[in-house]
Protein backbone atom coordinates (compact mmCIF):
# COMPACT_ATOMS: atom_id res chain seq x y z
CA UNK A 1 0.00 0.00 0.00
CA UNK A 2 1.29 3.24 -1.08
CA UNK A 3 1.70 5.63 1.82
CA UNK A 4 -0.48 8.58 2.08
CA UNK A 5 2.70 11.27 1.68
CA UNK A 6 3.91 9.40 -0.87
CA UNK A 7 3.92 10.67 -4.81
CA UNK A 8 3.11 8.34 -7.50
CA UNK A 9 6.38 8.10 -9.54
CA UNK A 10 6.18 9.15 -13.12
CA UNK A 11 6.49 6.42 -15.79
CA UNK A 12 7.66 6.52 -19.22
CA UNK A 13 5.00 4.06 -20.95
CA UNK A 14 6.04 3.69 -25.44
CA UNK A 15 3.68 1.87 -27.50
CA UNK A 16 4.24 0.01 -30.64
CA UNK A 17 7.12 0.43 -33.16
CA UNK A 18 8.83 2.73 -30.35
CA UNK A 19 9.34 0.52 -27.78
CA UNK A 20 9.88 -2.16 -29.89
CA UNK A 21 13.21 -0.20 -31.67
CA UNK A 22 14.25 0.51 -28.22
CA UNK A 23 13.94 -3.26 -27.30
CA UNK A 24 15.83 -4.46 -29.91
CA UNK A 25 18.72 -1.45 -29.19
CA UNK A 26 19.09 -3.06 -25.57
CA UNK A 27 19.19 -6.64 -27.34
CA UNK A 28 21.83 -5.32 -29.42
CA UNK A 29 23.95 -3.87 -26.89
CA UNK A 30 24.13 -6.70 -24.72
CA UNK A 31 24.41 -9.38 -27.44
CA UNK A 32 27.40 -7.02 -28.83
CA UNK A 33 28.97 -7.12 -25.30
CA UNK A 34 28.51 -10.81 -24.39
CA UNK A 35 29.48 -11.90 -28.20
CA UNK A 36 32.75 -10.46 -27.71
CA UNK A 37 33.88 -13.69 -26.00
CA UNK A 38 32.66 -16.13 -28.21
CA UNK A 39 34.57 -18.84 -30.08
CA UNK A 40 38.41 -20.01 -29.56
CA UNK A 41 39.26 -16.51 -30.98
CA UNK A 42 37.00 -14.37 -29.37
CA UNK A 43 38.40 -11.44 -26.29
CA UNK A 44 38.65 -11.00 -22.81
CA UNK A 45 36.13 -8.58 -20.92
CA UNK A 46 37.32 -6.35 -18.39
CA UNK A 47 34.96 -6.27 -15.40
CA UNK A 48 35.52 -3.83 -12.53
CA UNK A 49 33.58 -5.29 -9.32
CA UNK A 50 33.69 -4.28 -5.78
CA UNK A 51 35.94 -7.34 -4.81
CA UNK A 52 38.31 -6.30 -7.92
CA UNK A 53 39.30 -6.35 -11.49
CA UNK A 54 38.47 -9.31 -13.05
CA UNK A 55 39.11 -10.54 -17.03
CA UNK A 56 37.15 -12.96 -18.27
CA UNK A 57 36.11 -15.10 -21.48
CA UNK A 58 33.42 -16.79 -19.54
CA UNK A 59 29.69 -15.52 -21.04
CA UNK A 60 27.46 -15.79 -18.32
CA UNK A 61 30.02 -13.66 -15.95
CA UNK A 62 29.73 -11.12 -18.01
CA UNK A 63 26.06 -11.16 -18.81
CA UNK A 64 25.22 -11.24 -14.94
CA UNK A 65 27.53 -7.59 -14.61
CA UNK A 66 25.08 -6.15 -17.61
CA UNK A 67 22.86 -3.15 -16.48
CA UNK A 68 21.66 -0.29 -19.48
CA UNK A 69 21.22 3.10 -17.91
CA UNK A 70 18.21 3.36 -20.71
CA UNK A 71 15.09 2.00 -18.76
CA UNK A 72 13.67 0.14 -21.67
CA UNK A 73 16.60 -0.81 -23.20
CA UNK A 74 17.63 -2.17 -20.06
CA UNK A 75 14.04 -4.20 -19.72
CA UNK A 76 15.83 -6.17 -23.38
CA UNK A 77 18.86 -6.89 -21.84
CA UNK A 78 17.41 -8.30 -18.35
CA UNK A 79 15.35 -10.48 -19.99
CA UNK A 80 17.90 -11.48 -22.50
CA UNK A 81 20.35 -12.00 -19.25
CA UNK A 82 17.70 -14.20 -17.53
CA UNK A 83 17.09 -16.40 -20.58
CA UNK A 84 21.46 -16.78 -20.59
CA UNK A 85 21.52 -17.73 -16.91
CA UNK A 86 18.31 -20.26 -17.78
CA UNK A 87 21.04 -22.17 -20.44
CA UNK A 88 23.79 -22.01 -18.04
CA UNK A 89 21.96 -23.37 -14.80
CA UNK A 90 20.60 -26.28 -17.09
CA UNK A 91 23.01 -27.30 -19.46
CA UNK A 92 26.24 -25.39 -17.94
CA UNK A 93 27.35 -23.60 -21.37
CA UNK A 94 25.73 -21.94 -24.33
CA UNK A 95 25.63 -18.38 -22.50
CA UNK A 96 26.88 -16.30 -25.49
CA UNK A 97 24.87 -18.66 -28.17
CA UNK A 98 21.45 -17.81 -26.97
CA UNK A 99 22.58 -13.76 -26.82
CA UNK A 100 23.76 -14.45 -30.43
CA UNK A 101 20.55 -16.09 -31.90
CA UNK A 102 18.01 -14.36 -29.52
CA UNK A 103 19.15 -11.01 -30.95
CA UNK A 104 19.41 -12.00 -34.40
CA UNK A 105 15.15 -13.06 -34.39
CA UNK A 106 14.64 -10.38 -32.80
CA UNK A 107 16.16 -8.15 -35.45
CA UNK A 108 14.91 -10.15 -38.10
CA UNK A 109 11.20 -10.36 -36.45
CA UNK A 110 11.14 -6.78 -35.80
CA UNK A 111 11.80 -5.87 -39.65
CA UNK A 112 8.82 -8.63 -40.25
CA UNK A 113 6.29 -6.78 -37.74
CA UNK A 114 7.34 -3.26 -39.13
CA UNK A 115 6.53 -4.59 -42.47
CA UNK A 116 2.97 -5.31 -41.34
CA UNK A 117 2.92 -8.81 -40.49
CA UNK A 118 1.29 -10.22 -37.41
CA UNK A 119 3.50 -10.58 -34.59
CA UNK A 120 1.54 -13.70 -32.97
CA UNK A 121 1.26 -15.35 -35.87
CA UNK A 122 5.11 -14.78 -36.64
CA UNK A 123 6.07 -15.87 -33.06
CA UNK A 124 3.84 -18.80 -33.77
CA UNK A 125 5.76 -19.64 -36.39
CA UNK A 126 9.49 -19.10 -34.65
CA UNK A 127 8.33 -21.61 -31.92
CA UNK A 128 7.24 -24.43 -34.52
CA UNK A 129 10.55 -23.79 -36.29
CA UNK A 130 12.26 -24.65 -33.01
CA UNK A 131 10.61 -27.92 -32.20
CA UNK A 132 11.51 -28.65 -35.57
CA UNK A 133 15.11 -27.17 -34.90
CA UNK A 134 15.57 -29.74 -31.90
CA UNK A 135 14.67 -32.69 -34.15
CA UNK A 136 17.55 -32.27 -36.43
CA UNK A 137 20.00 -31.50 -33.39
CA UNK A 138 18.52 -35.00 -31.69
CA UNK A 139 19.29 -36.69 -35.25
CA UNK A 140 22.91 -35.24 -35.31
CA UNK A 141 23.55 -36.37 -31.59
CA UNK A 142 26.10 -39.10 -31.43
CA UNK A 143 27.42 -40.97 -27.83
CA UNK A 144 30.66 -39.84 -26.26
CA UNK A 145 33.25 -42.32 -26.89
CA UNK A 146 36.42 -42.18 -24.74
CA UNK A 147 38.30 -39.69 -22.90
CA UNK A 148 39.72 -37.51 -25.74
CA UNK A 149 35.91 -36.97 -26.85
CA UNK A 150 35.13 -35.47 -23.61
CA UNK A 151 38.79 -33.66 -23.35
CA UNK A 152 37.00 -31.91 -26.22
CA UNK A 153 33.92 -30.83 -24.69
CA UNK A 154 35.74 -29.71 -21.78
CA UNK A 155 38.44 -27.63 -23.93
CA UNK A 156 35.16 -26.11 -25.49
CA UNK A 157 33.62 -25.16 -22.65
CA UNK A 158 36.13 -23.79 -21.11
CA UNK A 159 37.26 -21.44 -23.63
CA UNK A 160 40.72 -23.41 -25.15
CA UNK A 161 42.28 -23.83 -21.46
CA UNK A 162 44.38 -27.22 -22.08
CA UNK A 163 45.11 -27.75 -18.13
CA UNK A 164 41.48 -27.75 -17.17
CA UNK A 165 39.53 -29.56 -20.27
CA UNK A 166 42.85 -32.49 -19.63
CA UNK A 167 42.12 -32.51 -15.91
CA UNK A 168 38.66 -33.02 -16.28
CA UNK A 169 38.40 -35.84 -18.73
CA UNK A 170 40.38 -37.32 -16.52
CA UNK A 171 38.79 -36.73 -13.37
CA UNK A 172 35.50 -38.08 -15.30
CA UNK A 173 36.84 -40.74 -16.50
CA UNK A 174 38.07 -42.17 -13.38
CA UNK A 175 35.04 -41.78 -11.37
CA UNK A 176 32.59 -42.81 -13.70
CA UNK A 177 29.04 -42.14 -14.82
CA UNK A 178 27.45 -41.89 -11.69
CA UNK A 179 30.81 -40.25 -9.73
CA UNK A 180 30.61 -37.19 -8.92
CA UNK A 181 33.51 -34.09 -9.01
CA UNK A 182 33.40 -31.09 -6.52
CA UNK A 183 35.45 -28.25 -6.98
CA UNK A 184 37.40 -26.36 -4.26
CA UNK A 185 40.06 -23.57 -4.45
CA UNK A 186 43.41 -25.02 -4.11
CA UNK A 187 47.14 -24.16 -2.04
CA UNK A 188 49.16 -23.74 -5.37
CA UNK A 189 49.32 -22.51 -9.03
CA UNK A 190 49.08 -25.95 -10.46
CA UNK A 191 45.12 -27.89 -10.95
CA UNK A 192 45.06 -31.02 -8.57
CA UNK A 193 43.11 -34.02 -8.61
CA UNK A 194 42.25 -35.64 -5.19
CA UNK A 195 40.47 -39.32 -5.78
CA UNK A 196 38.49 -40.54 -2.87
CA UNK A 197 36.64 -44.05 -2.42
CA UNK A 198 33.46 -44.56 -1.01
CA UNK A 199 31.39 -42.56 1.31
CA UNK A 200 33.18 -40.08 3.61
CA UNK A 201 31.40 -38.53 6.40
CA UNK A 202 33.70 -35.75 8.72
CA UNK A 203 33.19 -37.13 12.07
CA UNK A 204 35.56 -40.45 13.22
CA UNK A 205 35.24 -42.74 16.44
CA UNK A 206 33.75 -41.46 19.65
CA UNK A 207 36.58 -42.36 22.36
CA UNK A 208 40.23 -43.29 20.91
CA UNK A 209 39.45 -46.62 22.87
CA UNK A 210 37.96 -47.81 19.55
CA UNK A 211 40.63 -47.19 17.58
CA UNK A 212 43.24 -49.62 19.77
CA UNK A 213 46.01 -47.34 19.81
CA UNK A 214 46.53 -46.67 16.21
CA UNK A 215 45.32 -43.65 14.37
CA UNK A 216 42.58 -45.77 12.37
CA UNK A 217 40.60 -49.05 12.15
CA UNK A 218 38.75 -51.22 9.58
CA UNK A 219 35.59 -53.00 9.97
CA UNK A 220 35.08 -55.86 7.19
CA UNK A 221 31.45 -56.40 6.78
CA UNK A 222 30.27 -54.65 10.11
CA UNK A 223 26.47 -54.49 11.30
CA UNK A 224 24.99 -51.19 10.34
CA UNK A 225 22.62 -49.70 12.56
CA UNK A 226 21.06 -45.96 11.96
CA UNK A 227 19.91 -44.41 15.15
CA UNK A 228 18.32 -40.91 15.28
CA UNK A 229 18.71 -39.91 18.50
CA UNK A 230 21.04 -39.65 22.15
CA UNK A 231 22.15 -42.94 22.85
CA UNK A 232 22.72 -42.42 27.47
CA UNK A 233 21.83 -44.93 28.90
CA UNK A 234 23.14 -48.89 28.86
CA UNK A 235 19.42 -49.76 28.06
CA UNK A 236 19.65 -47.57 24.64
CA UNK A 237 22.91 -50.34 23.80
CA UNK A 238 21.86 -53.29 25.45
CA UNK A 239 19.24 -55.18 22.97
CA UNK A 240 20.98 -53.71 19.67
CA UNK A 241 24.57 -55.36 21.11
CA UNK A 242 22.98 -58.56 21.91
CA UNK A 243 20.90 -58.75 18.60
CA UNK A 244 24.32 -58.03 16.66
CA UNK A 245 26.22 -60.68 19.32
CA UNK A 246 23.94 -63.63 16.95
CA UNK A 247 26.51 -62.72 13.95
CA UNK A 248 30.04 -62.78 15.85
CA UNK A 249 32.07 -62.43 12.74
CA UNK A 250 30.90 -59.16 11.73
CA UNK A 251 31.49 -56.23 14.11
CA UNK A 252 28.65 -53.90 15.20
CA UNK A 253 29.14 -49.92 14.07
CA UNK A 254 26.77 -47.88 15.61
CA UNK A 255 25.64 -44.51 13.57
CA UNK A 256 23.59 -41.76 16.21
CA UNK A 257 23.03 -38.08 16.74
CA UNK A 258 26.00 -39.36 19.62
CA UNK A 259 26.58 -41.98 21.95
CA UNK A 260 27.58 -40.87 25.62
CA UNK A 261 27.69 -41.73 29.06
CA UNK A 262 26.76 -45.56 30.15
CA UNK A 263 26.04 -46.10 26.60
CA UNK A 264 29.36 -44.81 25.65
CA UNK A 265 31.57 -46.99 28.32
CA UNK A 266 29.26 -50.41 27.75
CA UNK A 267 30.30 -50.14 24.30
CA UNK A 268 34.02 -49.54 25.49
CA UNK A 269 34.43 -52.59 27.73
CA UNK A 270 32.83 -54.65 25.17
CA UNK A 271 35.32 -54.05 22.60
CA UNK A 272 38.68 -53.13 24.10
CA UNK A 273 37.88 -56.89 26.43
CA UNK A 274 37.35 -58.76 23.12
CA UNK A 275 33.29 -59.46 23.91
CA UNK A 276 32.53 -58.29 20.97
CA UNK A 277 33.45 -56.12 18.44
CA UNK A 278 31.59 -52.49 18.09
CA UNK A 279 32.22 -48.92 17.34
CA UNK A 280 30.10 -45.57 18.25
CA UNK A 281 30.61 -42.67 15.48
CA UNK A 282 28.29 -40.04 16.01
CA UNK A 283 25.90 -37.93 12.55
CA UNK A 284 27.77 -35.65 11.14
CA UNK A 285 26.21 -32.23 10.32
CA UNK A 286 24.33 -30.19 13.10
CA UNK A 287 20.63 -29.97 14.67
CA UNK A 288 18.18 -30.99 12.33
CA UNK A 289 20.79 -31.70 9.31
CA UNK A 290 21.77 -35.03 11.29
CA UNK A 291 19.05 -36.99 9.94
CA UNK A 292 19.27 -35.43 6.69
CA UNK A 293 23.31 -37.59 6.82
CA UNK A 294 21.68 -40.70 9.11
CA UNK A 295 19.31 -41.50 5.92
CA UNK A 296 22.40 -41.37 3.73
CA UNK A 297 24.10 -43.72 5.45
CA UNK A 298 21.44 -45.86 5.98
CA UNK A 299 20.90 -45.93 1.85
CA UNK A 300 24.28 -46.68 1.51
CA UNK A 301 23.98 -49.32 3.90
CA UNK A 302 21.06 -50.87 3.65
CA UNK A 303 19.69 -50.72 6.61
CA UNK A 304 16.41 -48.99 8.34
CA UNK A 305 16.53 -45.31 10.18
CA UNK A 306 15.38 -46.39 13.23
CA UNK A 307 13.57 -43.40 14.74
CA UNK A 308 11.20 -43.07 17.68
CA UNK A 309 9.50 -40.44 16.24
CA UNK A 310 8.63 -43.18 13.50
CA UNK A 311 7.48 -45.67 16.32
CA UNK A 312 10.87 -47.53 16.04
CA UNK A 313 12.45 -47.88 19.54
CA UNK A 314 15.85 -48.86 19.91
CA UNK A 315 15.54 -50.30 22.92
CA UNK A 316 13.61 -53.60 21.23
CA UNK A 317 15.71 -54.42 18.61
CA UNK A 318 14.53 -56.25 15.39
CA UNK A 319 17.22 -57.42 13.65
CA UNK A 320 15.98 -56.26 10.16
CA UNK A 321 17.08 -52.88 10.61
CA UNK A 322 20.72 -53.56 10.49
CA UNK A 323 22.41 -52.92 7.23
CA UNK A 324 25.87 -53.83 6.46
CA UNK A 325 28.97 -52.64 3.75
CA UNK A 326 31.91 -54.04 2.46
CA UNK A 327 34.23 -52.26 4.83
CA UNK A 328 34.77 -49.35 6.91
CA UNK A 329 37.85 -47.09 7.70
CA UNK A 330 37.16 -45.04 10.99
CA UNK A 331 39.71 -42.66 11.92
CA UNK A 332 40.05 -39.61 15.19
CA UNK A 333 37.93 -37.16 12.44
CA UNK A 334 36.66 -38.80 9.46
CA UNK A 335 34.82 -42.38 8.32
CA UNK A 336 34.91 -43.83 5.17
CA UNK A 337 32.35 -46.96 3.96
CA UNK A 338 32.39 -48.34 0.86
CA UNK A 339 29.09 -49.68 -0.35
CA UNK A 340 28.07 -53.32 -1.66
CA UNK A 341 27.68 -53.30 -4.96
CA UNK A 342 23.97 -54.44 -4.43
CA UNK A 343 23.19 -51.03 -2.69
CA UNK A 344 23.39 -49.05 -5.82
CA UNK A 345 19.93 -49.09 -7.11
CA UNK A 346 18.92 -47.74 -2.84
CA UNK A 347 21.77 -45.28 -3.34
CA UNK A 348 21.01 -43.94 -6.75
CA UNK A 349 16.73 -43.46 -5.53
CA UNK A 350 18.66 -41.42 -2.35
CA UNK A 351 20.57 -39.09 -5.07
CA UNK A 352 16.96 -38.21 -6.63
CA UNK A 353 16.01 -37.48 -3.36
CA UNK A 354 18.76 -35.29 -2.65
CA UNK A 355 18.59 -33.59 -6.23
CA UNK A 356 14.90 -33.09 -6.22
CA UNK A 357 15.85 -30.96 -3.21
CA UNK A 358 18.50 -29.35 -4.25
CA UNK A 359 16.80 -28.00 -7.12
CA UNK A 360 14.54 -26.10 -4.58
CA UNK A 361 17.05 -24.49 -2.39
CA UNK A 362 17.29 -21.14 -2.43
CA UNK A 363 20.54 -20.35 -0.39
CA UNK A 364 24.01 -21.48 -1.75
CA UNK A 365 24.91 -22.73 1.56
CA UNK A 366 22.25 -25.27 0.90
CA UNK A 367 23.06 -25.95 -2.00
CA UNK A 368 26.63 -26.93 -1.72
CA UNK A 369 25.88 -28.80 1.85
CA UNK A 370 22.92 -30.73 -1.31
CA UNK A 371 25.82 -31.42 -3.21
CA UNK A 372 28.49 -32.81 -0.64
CA UNK A 373 25.87 -34.83 0.45
CA UNK A 374 25.72 -36.33 -3.22
CA UNK A 375 29.33 -36.42 -3.69
CA UNK A 376 29.79 -38.73 -0.85
CA UNK A 377 26.90 -41.20 -1.68
CA UNK A 378 28.53 -41.66 -5.35
CA UNK A 379 30.10 -44.29 -6.19
CA UNK A 380 33.16 -42.07 -7.19
CA UNK A 381 34.36 -38.84 -5.83
CA UNK A 382 36.88 -36.74 -7.21
CA UNK A 383 38.27 -33.50 -5.57
CA UNK A 384 39.60 -30.70 -8.12
CA UNK A 385 41.45 -27.84 -6.48
CA UNK A 386 42.05 -25.29 -8.51
CA UNK A 387 45.45 -23.58 -8.48
CA UNK A 388 46.66 -19.93 -9.55
CA UNK A 389 48.49 -17.13 -9.70
CA UNK A 390 46.41 -14.02 -8.18
CA UNK A 391 42.89 -13.99 -7.19
CA UNK A 392 41.72 -12.68 -10.32
CA UNK A 393 43.13 -15.90 -12.52
CA UNK A 394 41.42 -18.01 -9.89
CA UNK A 395 37.95 -16.84 -10.11
CA UNK A 396 38.43 -16.54 -14.04
CA UNK A 397 39.60 -20.48 -13.85
CA UNK A 398 36.80 -21.70 -11.47
CA UNK A 399 34.03 -20.24 -13.79
CA UNK A 400 35.92 -22.00 -16.83
CA UNK A 401 36.53 -25.04 -14.80
CA UNK A 402 32.41 -25.16 -13.55
CA UNK A 403 31.14 -24.44 -17.15
CA UNK A 404 33.59 -27.42 -18.40
CA UNK A 405 32.16 -29.74 -15.64
CA UNK A 406 28.51 -28.90 -16.42
CA UNK A 407 29.86 -29.60 -19.95
CA UNK A 408 31.06 -32.95 -19.83
CA UNK A 409 28.07 -34.30 -17.57
CA UNK A 410 25.47 -32.83 -20.41
CA UNK A 411 27.62 -35.14 -23.04
CA UNK A 412 27.61 -37.68 -21.35
CA UNK A 413 23.97 -37.96 -20.49
CA UNK A 414 23.30 -37.03 -23.98
CA UNK A 415 25.55 -37.17 -26.26
CA UNK A 416 27.39 -34.39 -28.38
CA UNK A 417 26.89 -32.77 -32.00
CA UNK A 418 29.46 -31.06 -34.14
CA UNK A 419 30.51 -27.87 -32.52
CA UNK A 420 31.33 -24.40 -34.16
CA UNK A 421 28.17 -23.27 -35.02
CA UNK A 422 27.46 -26.53 -37.24
CA UNK A 423 25.10 -27.51 -35.53
CA UNK A 424 22.16 -24.35 -35.81
CA UNK A 425 23.88 -24.45 -39.73
CA UNK A 426 22.61 -27.91 -40.04
CA UNK A 427 18.91 -26.87 -37.85
CA UNK A 428 19.03 -23.90 -40.38
CA UNK A 429 19.15 -25.87 -43.38
CA UNK A 430 16.93 -28.43 -42.02
CA UNK A 431 14.26 -25.51 -41.70
CA UNK A 432 14.25 -23.93 -45.03
CA UNK A 433 14.03 -27.87 -46.54
CA UNK A 434 10.77 -28.12 -44.97
CA UNK A 435 9.10 -24.81 -45.01
CA UNK A 436 5.37 -25.62 -43.90
CA UNK A 437 3.85 -24.40 -47.00
CA UNK A 438 0.13 -24.79 -45.90
CA UNK A 439 0.42 -22.31 -42.76
CA UNK A 440 0.04 -18.69 -43.59
CA UNK A 441 2.53 -16.33 -44.95
CA UNK A 442 3.28 -14.50 -41.39
CA UNK A 443 3.55 -18.48 -39.57
CA UNK A 444 6.23 -18.99 -42.70
CA UNK A 445 7.68 -15.50 -42.36
CA UNK A 446 8.90 -16.88 -38.23
CA UNK A 447 10.07 -19.93 -39.34
CA UNK A 448 12.21 -18.48 -41.94
CA UNK A 449 13.30 -15.98 -39.55
CA UNK A 450 14.50 -18.95 -36.97
CA UNK A 451 16.17 -20.73 -39.99
CA UNK A 452 18.36 -17.05 -40.80
CA UNK A 453 19.05 -16.28 -37.43
CA UNK A 454 20.28 -20.19 -36.59
CA UNK A 455 23.19 -19.23 -38.88
CA UNK A 456 24.23 -16.06 -36.56
CA UNK A 457 26.58 -18.26 -34.17
CA UNK A 458 28.41 -19.79 -37.23
CA UNK A 459 28.77 -15.86 -38.65
CA UNK A 460 29.68 -14.78 -35.33
CA UNK A 461 32.40 -17.01 -34.50
CA UNK A 462 34.53 -15.97 -38.19
CA UNK A 463 33.98 -12.67 -37.35
CA UNK A 464 35.74 -13.13 -34.05
CA UNK A 465 38.45 -14.29 -35.80
CA UNK A 466 38.64 -11.51 -38.56
CA UNK A 467 37.06 -13.32 -41.60
CA UNK A 468 33.81 -12.49 -43.41
CA UNK A 469 30.98 -14.16 -41.17
CA UNK A 470 28.36 -14.30 -44.28
CA UNK A 471 30.98 -16.15 -46.68
CA UNK A 472 32.21 -18.45 -44.09
CA UNK A 473 28.23 -19.18 -43.80
CA UNK A 474 27.94 -19.79 -47.51
CA UNK A 475 31.87 -21.82 -47.71
CA UNK A 476 30.60 -23.88 -45.12
CA UNK A 477 26.93 -24.48 -46.36
CA UNK A 478 28.57 -25.60 -50.13
CA UNK A 479 30.87 -28.39 -48.39
CA UNK A 480 28.06 -30.19 -46.81
CA UNK A 481 26.62 -32.79 -49.00
CA UNK A 482 24.75 -34.57 -46.82
CA UNK A 483 22.38 -32.72 -44.17
CA UNK A 484 23.26 -34.68 -41.21
CA UNK A 485 26.73 -33.84 -42.00
CA UNK A 486 29.78 -33.24 -39.30
CA UNK A 487 31.52 -31.05 -41.63
CA UNK A 488 31.87 -27.54 -40.28
CA UNK A 489 34.58 -24.53 -40.14
CA UNK A 490 37.24 -24.98 -37.48
CA UNK A 491 37.63 -21.59 -35.83
CA UNK A 492 41.38 -22.74 -34.58
CA UNK A 493 42.88 -23.78 -38.31
CA UNK A 494 40.14 -21.90 -40.38
CA UNK A 495 40.04 -25.20 -42.09
CA UNK A 496 36.17 -26.57 -42.96
CA UNK A 497 36.38 -29.98 -42.33
CA UNK A 498 34.82 -32.75 -40.69
CA UNK A 499 34.68 -32.09 -37.28
CA UNK A 500 34.42 -35.86 -35.46
CA UNK A 501 38.00 -36.46 -36.74
CA UNK A 502 40.99 -35.29 -34.19
CA UNK A 503 41.36 -32.76 -33.08
CA UNK A 504 37.17 -33.31 -32.76
CA UNK A 505 35.06 -29.75 -32.23
CA UNK A 506 32.06 -30.88 -30.23
CA UNK A 507 29.33 -29.58 -28.58
CA UNK A 508 26.71 -31.39 -25.87
CA UNK A 509 23.42 -32.09 -27.43
CA UNK A 510 22.07 -31.03 -24.54
CA UNK A 511 23.40 -27.82 -24.70
CA UNK A 512 22.24 -26.49 -28.35
CA UNK A 513 18.80 -28.02 -27.15
CA UNK A 514 18.15 -25.77 -24.94
CA UNK A 515 20.26 -22.94 -26.49
CA UNK A 516 17.61 -23.01 -29.18
CA UNK A 517 14.60 -23.14 -27.10
CA UNK A 518 15.72 -20.49 -24.81
CA UNK A 519 16.30 -17.83 -27.88
CA UNK A 520 13.19 -18.56 -29.75
CA UNK A 521 11.58 -18.31 -26.55
CA UNK A 522 12.99 -15.02 -25.06
CA UNK A 523 12.99 -13.37 -28.74
CA UNK A 524 9.32 -14.18 -29.17
CA UNK A 525 8.72 -13.04 -26.41
CA UNK A 526 9.72 -9.52 -26.85
CA UNK A 527 8.55 -9.27 -30.08
CA UNK A 528 4.52 -9.65 -29.04
CA UNK A 529 5.63 -6.52 -26.65
CA UNK A 530 3.38 -3.97 -27.33
CA UNK A 531 3.98 -1.79 -24.73
CA UNK A 532 6.85 -0.84 -22.51
CA UNK A 533 6.41 0.87 -19.23
CA UNK A 534 9.42 1.83 -17.00
CA UNK A 535 10.24 4.45 -14.61
CA UNK A 536 11.75 7.74 -15.29
CA UNK A 537 15.36 8.54 -15.03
Amino acid sequence: MMHPHQKPQPKLILTGSEARQRLLAGAQKFTRTVCATYGPKGRHVMLDRAAGLLATKDGVTVAREIHLADPVMNMACQILKVACIKVNDEAGDGTTTVACIASAILEEGLKLVEGGYNPIQVARGMRAAANSAVNVVVDLARPVEGQSQLEQVALIASNGNVEIARNMAEAVMAVGKNGTITIEDGQGVATVLEFKDGMEIARGALSSHFLKNGTSRELVNPLIAVIVGTLKDVEDVQDVMEVASQWPDNPLLIFAETVQGQALTTMIINDSQGVMQCVAVASPGFVTRKRDYLGDIAALAGADVVDLAMGNDWKSWNPEWFGTVSKVTIGAKKTTLLALDEASEAIQERIKVIKREAATAISDHDIDRLNERMASLSSGLCVMKIGAHTEAELKAKRAAVEDALSAVRAALEDGVVPGGGTTYLAASDGLLATLPAEESPDFVAGWKAVAQALRAPLATLANNAGESGSLVVERVRAARLLPLSWVGWDGMTGQIRDLSLEPMVLDPQKVAISVIDASVSVASTLLTSEVSISGLR
